[in-house]
């Protein structure tokens, strides 16, 4: 009976060299994490500050290495010592496909969810760079959201603010209003008893006295209503301003070269609105000493 040889090709090298260096990468890890228990063990028997030299002199190990090696017991340790002890353990199935490179990754995710992200990415097939780069997107990604998060809360404080400001608003102008209608409410009952007293065919020192009075009371209502239009175009003037400032330091957060430009755009609103306010209303000047001299001269 012939015996069927099938030709070995560097394809299939290949692929068992693959397996074997998958299995070493498992082993070692499993090691690692018995190796981290043992460490774990010396470290609480050992008496402060003798660590780092039973480290160097026993174990040829840095501080560093052996936290990491401690970190990988505690983090995996438990589950890997599982299903060692029992036969299709269903938490542990997915760290016991890891290797020790993967199982170094994913140390930066936290234990809650890393069982769900090994299932996700499929990661006993990914290469270290793959592995690598689907941890950054997933760090990136919860960054990303915290910002977005962090960008919604701000606006609705914000839109919170503004809301409150509103109302504020609304009541000063309620009550300006009132002052001003009672003010208003003044002068009619002055005009009316003026009617009436001129109904009466007073004196003229009496109808003089009660004009005076009508012009008091109109003095007066105008300054009120003056008084009344300032109070609200003041407000609004610092409430727009106070805003301003608001948005220029949220945006400074985001975009400061854009809050630069809005910061200086409106420095120079600010400045010439100061200048004309100097004086105000401008002095008009009128050509009539130079007509008057031309006249003069004719």
């Amino acid at each position: 009976m012939n015996t069927l040889i099938t030709e070995r090709t560097p394809l299939d090298i290949a692929a068992e060299i693959n397996t074997i260096k998958q299995q070493t990468c498992k082993i070692l890890l499993t090691n690692a994490v018995e190796i981290g228990r043992r460490l774990k063990e010396a470290k609480d028997l050992l008496k402060h500050g003798e660590w780092g030299k039973w480290l160097k002199e026993s174990v040829s190990y840095s501080q560093r290495t052996a936290e990491r090696l401690m970190q990988i017991f505690e983090e995996y340790g438990t589950k890997l010592l599982d299903s060692s002890d029992s036969d299709g353990n269903p938490n542990s199935s997915l760290v016991t496909n890891l290797t020790y490179t993967q199982a170094l990754i994913l140390l930066g995710i936290p234990e809650e969810e890393r069982d769900e992200f090994i299932a996700e990415h499929d990661v006993e097939n990914m290469t270290k760079l793959e592995l690598q780069q689907a941890v950054k997107d997933r760090d990136q990604a919860i960054q990303e959201k915290k910002d977005l998060q962090k960008d919604v809360d701000l606006k609705s404080s914000e839109i919170t603010q503004l809301s409150t400001q509103a109302k504020d608003l609304e009541i000063q102008v309620k009550e300006y209003k009132s002052k001003y209608s009672a003010e208003q409410e003044k002068v009619t009952l002055k005009q009316r008893e003026l009617e009436a007293a001129k109904e009466e065919i007073p004196s003229a020192r009496k109808i003089a006295e009660l004009e005076n009075k009508l012009k008091i009371a109109e003095t007066k209502s105008s300054v009120m209503t003056a008084d009344t239009q300032f109070n609200i175009h003041r407000d609004n003037m610092l409430n727009a301003y106070n805003e301003l400032l608001k948005m220029l330091t949220a945006l400074n957060r985001t975009d400061p070269e854009m809050k630069e430009k809005y910061r200086e755009t409106a420095s120079m609103i600010v400045e010439n609105m100061a200048k004309r306010l100097k004086v105000w209303p401008p002095v008009i000047k009128t050509n009539l000493s130079i007509n008057t001299t031309h006249s003069e001269r004719g």
